[in-house]
This record gives C-alpha cells, sequence and structure tokens, in this order.
C-alpha cells in the first residue's frame, strides 16, 4: 500500500520533468565519434536558430493565448548578464485597437507598421491592421531565474579566458537559481541547456542530460528544476519521505577530455508550464482515509485500556512492598528492642553499683569547686576595669584612621567617571578622559593620513577607470580600437564627417559600425573625456596644497604624542593615589577591627564578672544537691531493676509475632509483582503494536497524503499562473519563456 502512494506522486512528479525534456535522446555517458571526414569551420558550427528550434521542440510552446513573451538574455561565458531583450506576440481580434501592457524600454514593430499611443492608465494602445503584432524592447529588470556557469581544468576551477586553448581534463557545471521564493509565491520553473561540441571534445560524460544527435552534429543538453524540491520539503506534509527516492536536480556537468579548449555558444531555455495535471482525480483516497479513522480509534481505546490495568496493578504492587517493608521492618525493630532490654537488665546491677559510688565523688568534688568559685569572682572584678579602659584609646585611633581614608578616598574619585543608578556614565573622570583624548587625537591623526592618502591615489585611480574603458572598447571592437588614442580618433573622424553634412548611417557604415557601436563609443569618448579632466584638477588642487598638506600631517603627528604623554602622566598619578587610597583603606579597617575586639573584651569582662557570680551561686547548690542524692539513690535503685525485667518479657513476646507477620507479607507481595508484570507486559505490546504498526499505516494513509497531492497540484498551478514577465493586462491570457545565451570561448589556436 505505501509503494502505491509513493508510485503515484512520483509518478506525477517525473512526468512533468524528464518525459518532456529528453525524449529520443541518447545515453548519458558517451565518447564524442569521430567524424570520418573533417569539414570546414562555416558547416560545422550549428547556428543559434537551429539549437533554439531543438530547444523549443523539447519544451513545446502553449497555443491559442493572446500575449506569448520570449525574454532572451545575454551573457559573458560565466553567466554574467550583458543585455535583456523581450520579444512580445499579440494576437490580433476583432477590437478596434490593441492594448496592452508593457514596462519595456526602446520598443520596436517587428512585424509590420502599426503604431502605438499610451493612454492616460499607462497602457500600450496598438493600431488594428487585421495581423498579430509582433514587438521588441529592452529592460534591465533581473529575471527570476540565473544561469551561472564554472569552468573547471584538471580538477581546478579556472576563468573562462585563461581556459581557451588549453588542453586537460575539463568539466563545466550549470547551475541554476530559481530566486522567486524570496518574493512570497514559489514558481516552479523547467531549464533545458543546449551546447554544440565539436571534435575536441571526447569521452563526454554528462550528469542530469543527455547527448543528442541533431542534423549530423552532438549537442549536450543539460536540464534542472531549481528550488522545486527545497519546497516541495518546506511545503508539503511528510514530503522528505515521499521524495527520498526522486531526484529533481538544479544544475548538470558536462565532463571531456579536451584538445584546444573553444566553445561555441550555448543556450539555455526556461519555462514555468511545467504540468497539467489533476493529481486528486487520479489517487482517490477516501475510501482508505474512513478505514484508517476506524482502525485509528480502535487502537487508540485497546491502549488506553491496556494502560489503565497497568495503572492499577502498579498501584496494588506499590501497596504491597510498603506492606512487606513494613512487616520485615517491624519484626527486626521488635528482635532489637528484645535484645536491648535483655542487656539492659544483665548490666543494671554494674551500673547501680558504679552510680552509687560517683555519686560520693561527685559530692566530695562540689564543696572543693564552692571553695574555689569565691577566689575566681574577685579575679573578674579586676579584669573587666582594665578592659573598659583599653577600648577607649582604640575608639580614639579608628576615627584618625577613617578621616584619613574618606580624604584619599576622594582624590581618587576625581579620577574617575560619575555613574547614575543604573551604571550609565554621567560625567567623565580625569583618567578615562586624558585616554580618551589620546586616542581621539591618534584617531584624528590616522584620519588626516588616510584623507591625504586618499587625495594622493585619486588621480592613479582614475587613470585606472580610463584603462578599464579604453580596454571595454577594445574588447567590443575585437582590438581594432585598442587606445584612448584611436578612440579619440575615430569618433573625431566620424563627428567631422557628420558635422560636415555626411549621411550618418554612410558614415558609420565606411567605419564598420553601426548606430548602437557608435554610440557606445561617443559615450566611452565622453566618458573618458570627463575623466580625464576630474584627473587633471586634482593634481593641480594637490601640486598647489602639498606645504599645507604636510604642515597638517606633522602637526596631527605632535599633537598625539602630546596627548599620549599627558595620559601617561594622569594614568601613573592615579595608580599612586589608587595604591595609598588602598593602604588607608587597610589601615581603617585595622584600627576597626582593633576598636571592636577591645569592646568585645570589654563586653566579655562584663559577662565574666557575671559568670563568676553565678558559677559561684551554683556550686553552693551543687553542694547541696549532692547530699541529697547520695541519701535517695539506694531506694530508687530496686525499683528500676524490677521495671526493666517486666519490659524485657513484654518485648519477646512482640518479637515472636513479627516474625510470623513478615512471612506472611513476603508471599503477597511476591503475587503483587508477578501480575504487576503481565499487566505491563501486555501494554507495552499493544503501544508497540499502535506505534511501529497501526500509527504507521494511518500517518502513510491517512489526511495527509491527499494533503500532500494538493499541495504539489498548486505549486505546480502558480507555474501556469506565470503569464508574463515584462508585463500584461489581468484579462489577457498569456505564457513566456526563457532564453539565455551564454557568450563562446575562443581559442586563438
Amino acid at each position: 500500500m505505501r509503494k502505491y502512494v509513493q508510485k503515484g506522486i512520483s509518478l506525477a512528479l517525473v512526468m512533468t520533468m524528464s518525459t518532456w525534456c529528453l525524449s529520443g535522446c541518447g545515453t548519458t555517458n558517451t565518447q564524442s565519434k569521430k567524424t570520418e571526414k573533417k569539414q570546414t569551420e562555416a558547416s560545422d558550427t550549428i547556428k543559434q536558430s537551429d539549437l533554439q528550434t531543438l530547444l523549443s521542440s523539447k519544451i513545446g510552446d502553449t497555443a491559442n493565448t493572446e500575449k506569448k513573451e520570449t525574454v532572451f538574455v545575454e551573457m559573458d561565458p560565466s553567466g554574467e548578464v550583458t543585455k535583456t531583450t523581450v520579444s512580445d506576440t499579440l494576437k490580433v481580434s476583432d477590437k478596434d485597437s490593441i492594448s496592452d501592457v508593457s514596462n519595456l524600454d526602446n520598443i520596436t514593430n517587428l512585424s509590420g507598421d502599426e503604431k502605438y499611443t499610451t493612454d492616460e492608465n499607462g497602457n500600450i494602445v496598438w493600431e488594428n491592421k487585421g495581423k498579430d503584432i509582433t514587438y521588441q524592447g529592452t529592460t534591465t529588470e533581473s529575471t527570476p531565474i540565473k544561469v551561472n556557469v564554472k569552468y573547471y581544468l584538471d580538477d581546478e576551477e579556472i576563468s573562462p579566458d585563461d581556459l581557451a586553448g588549453k588542453s586537460g581534463k575539463v568539466k563545466i557545471v550549470y547551475d541554476y537559481v530559481n530566486e522567486t521564493s524570496s518574493e512570497g509565491k514559489f514558481i516552479p520553473f523547467i531549464t533545458l541547456t543546449g551546447m554544440v561540441l565539436d571534435d575536441n571534445f571526447t569521452n563526454v560524460k554528462v550528469d542530469n542530460g543527455k547527448v543528442v544527435e541533431y542534423d549530423g552534429s552532438n549537442i549536450v543538453i543539460g536540464y534542472g528544476a531549481p528550488g522545486f524540491k527545497d519546497n516541495l520539503i518546506s511545503t508539503v506534509s511528510k514530503a522528505e519521505d515521499y521524495l527520498k527516492d526522486i531526484d529533481i536536480p538544479e544544475s548538470f556537468t558536462v565532463e571531456a577530455d579536451v584538445k584546444d579548449f573553444s566553445l561555441n555558444m550555448s543556450l539555455t531555455m526556461a519555462t514555468s508550464e511545467i504540468a497539467d495535471l489533476d493529481l486528486d482525480k487520479s489517487l482517490d483516497f477516501s475510501d482508505i482515509e474512513d478505514k484508517m479513522d476506524e482502525l485509528k480509534d480502535g487502537t487508540n481505546q485497546l491502549v488506553k485500556g491496556a494502560g489503565d490495568l497497568v495503572s492499577g496493578a502498579s498501584k496494588l504492587n506499590s501497596g504491597a512492598d510498603k506492606i512487606d517493608k513494613g512487616a520485615k521492618d517491624i519484626a527486626k525493630y521488635t528482635s532489637d528492642l528484645y535484645l536491648g532490654t535483655t542487656t539492659l537488665l544483665t548490666s543494671y546491677k554494674k551500673f547501680d553499683c558504679a552510680l552509687v559510688s560517683g555519686v560520693k565523688s561527685a559530692n566530695k568534688g562540689a564543696k572543693k569547686l564552692y571553695k574555689g568559685t569565691k577566689s575566681v569572682k574577685s579575679a573578674s572584678n579586676k579584669l573587666n576595669s582594665g578592659a573598659q579602659t583599653l577600648n577607649s584609646g582604640a575608639k580614639k585611633v579608628n576615627s584618625g584612621a577613617q578621616e584619613l581614608a574618606k580624604g584619599l578616598s576622594s582624590a581618587k574619585a576625581g579620577f574617575e567617571d560619575v555613574k547614575d543608578s543604573k551604571g550609565n556614565v554621567k560625567s567623565q573622570g580625569l583618567k578615562n578622559g586624558s585616554k580618551a583624548l589620546a586616542t581621539g587625537t591618534k584617531t584624528a591623526e590616522a584620519g588626516v593620513k588616510q584623507l591625504v592618502g586618499t587625495l594622493q591615489s585619486t588621480p592613479s585611480s582614475i587613470q585606472t577607470q580610463i584603462d578599464g574603458v579604453v580596454k571595454k572598447v577594445s574588447a567590443a571592437t575585437g582590438g581594432a580600437i585598442a587606445s584612448e588614442k584611436a578612440l579619440n580618433a575615430t569618433i573625431e573622424k566620424i563627428n567631422g564627417a557628420i558635422a560636415q553634412g555626411a549621411d550618418m548611417t554612410t558614415v558609420l557604415t565606411g567605419a564598420g559600425l553601426n548606430a548602437t557601436a557608435y554610440y557606445q563609443l561617443l559615450e566611452a569618448y565622453y566618458g573618458i573625456k570627463t575623466l580625464e579632466q576630474v584627473k587633471s584638477t586634482f593634481e593641480t588642487q594637490i601640486t598647489s596644497q602639498a606645504s599645507s598638506i604636510k604642515a597638517l600631517v606633522d602637526g596631527m603627528g605632535d599633537l598625539t604624542d602630546g596627548a599620549s604623554a599627558l595620559n601617561t602622566g594622569i594614568n601613573t598619578l592615579y595608580t599612586g593615589i589608587s595604591k595609598l587610597n588602598t593602604g588607608a583603606g587597610t589601615l581603617a579597617a585595622g584600627t576597626k577591627s582593633l576598636y571592636d575586639g577591645t569592646s568585645t573584651l570589654a563586653s566579655g569582662t562584663n559577662q565574666l564578672k557575671s559568670g563568676a557570680k553565678t558559677l559561684n551561686s551554683g556550686m553552693k547548690s551543687l553542694n547541696q544537691g549532692t547530699d541529697k542524692m547520695n541519701s535517695k539513690l539506694g531506694d530508687a535503685s530496686s525499683q528500676v531493676k524490677d521495671g526493666i525485667a517486666t519490659v524485657n518479657s513484654g518485648a519477646g513476646q512482640i518479637s515472636d509475632g513479627a516474625k510470623t507477620l513478615a512471612n506472611g507479607t513476603g508471599s503477597l507481595s511476591s503475587g503483587v509483582v508477578t501480575l504487576f508484570n503481565g499487566t505491563k507486559t501486555l501494554k507495552d505490546g499493544v503501544v508497540k503494536l499502535n506505534d511501529e504498526g497501526i500509527s504507521k499505516i494511518t500517518e502513510i494513509f491517512g489526511y495527509d497524503t491527499k494533503d500532500a497531492v494538493n499541495s504539489i497540484e498548486d505549486i505546480l498551478n502558480n507555474g501556469k499562473e506565470y503569464k508574463s514577465f515584462s508585463g500584461i493586462k489581468s484579462d489577457m491570457s498569456g505564457n513566456v519563456k526563457f532564453i539565455f545565451k551564454t557568450a563562446e570561448i575562443k581559442s586563438d589556436k
């Protein structure tokens, strides 16, 4: 059953990607066929239109749309966009005029002489002469799909220019990027790239693509659906489980052994009309959902019942354990009690003799202590008087130390920051202020030096820009205009001829240029003139202000040195005051400890004086008490002995009964444990059945599978709703495809 669901979803995805783009293709790994007879370069090269026709046949075309749009993106060999041109075809209806929406610049009618105007709402309104209108324009807007190309020679990345003419193991990686997710609504795109390989490519291997034979040549076709799988995983419940065996590529790679590397231009086509599927009708899950609901409810009730049974058995087991433990404790403690009373009865006679002897000795000692406490009372009175005098002197010493510490603390505070209750700095102290001054002057000096460096390097930077413009002109003209002097001569010659009344088109044709190339050269010409003027102005200003700049730099250096020296001196002074303040604090703390000690001593002598008096009185009472204890102890001893014998007899009877109780509760506990283990095993089995069996089934065939199909269908419909790149009216039908042209890489060999 699970395989049935995965097959259904996998089939839907794979049908949308691979069937249309790779039908009729060869194997993935192939070796380029050597032609039996090498043809001329002109006949061996496939034209751009042929390659475009081949790719279009793989993608297909939507019929009966009111606006068909093709976006042509010209790129350098690495995928950097150099120009974007858009071609739109409007289908004519019976209306007097054709209203359209477009954000293109430089719009030109390619199919006829119909004119257009712009109405008050910004719409483009074309004349209607009964024929479809095809027009073209340019734009600088970024396309939703990007194509990045990287080249490797012998597993090392290399630039296209450096790769030209080289030989070795070459790898080319086309990486497709879908940027629609960042705009909040993902639009799925399928990309298809084609490139022509000549006889210099052998042992060709293609990842995510095929080699196609077309019109006697070998063409590599690669494909991808960038961002499609990641979007499914982020939006479809349990998509990772459904898609783990489905490969949806986002790039393709070509590897080959190449001699004297060169490569004709390549084309990449992209479309968002991936498929027109109705997965919900193809896969009916209604009956499965009903059965899974019934199965899930039944197993939940079974798990609950097993849980209740285990809970009751657990409580019974817990109670039996407590009864058994209590009975064993009673048996143990009553046995200990009986042994103790027996020992007590045996030992009491010895204790009685020793007690009588000890009381007599205590009575003699009490008499001697009473005499000694009289002398202690007199000495404590003298000690208390001396302690009071010492405490008064220590108080005066501590007062002076406190004043010294307070003064040094105030001096130290002048060097430190003032903060509010929240710890924020309200005003800066002398220490951090001098530090901030030193840091600020150092930063200012660095800024002045950086400014001077920037001014001095500006002319050379401007010259670098001029050289860059000349380099671009040289590249654009194939090296025909390779210097500023040559550019000036070309433009001035053309401008001179036009100024004398010559026809502009004739002059440009004679110079080997068209209007577009002429305006680009003209832009470069005036750009260089402007840069030369700015460069000259900077050089003049730097020369005239050289002495002032030197004086500014030298002055900032002296200011920085002075601020640094000031900061060092203040830090040294602050360190000395801090150490002195610490010593004063230690002195104050020491004198306070002395004062506290003498206060404690004075208090102690007071207590000693009072205690000596109390001790003397207590010793007198002790002496009187031991006299009475000695006379009455003999009468009580026989009564204590009889009481211990009675307790010993009762403890023996209790011990025997407790042993019988402990044996019975042990059997009860053993039976309850057996019952608990059985119910727990039952519950574990039911839970395992539910977790590993029923729950897994309901997860696969429950509501989430149907939701997954619906989510996939919604994503595909996003592609069908994407109708135009440059703009389209809301009531018009349309479709758009993108064609990316990657520039050729030439070899000089």
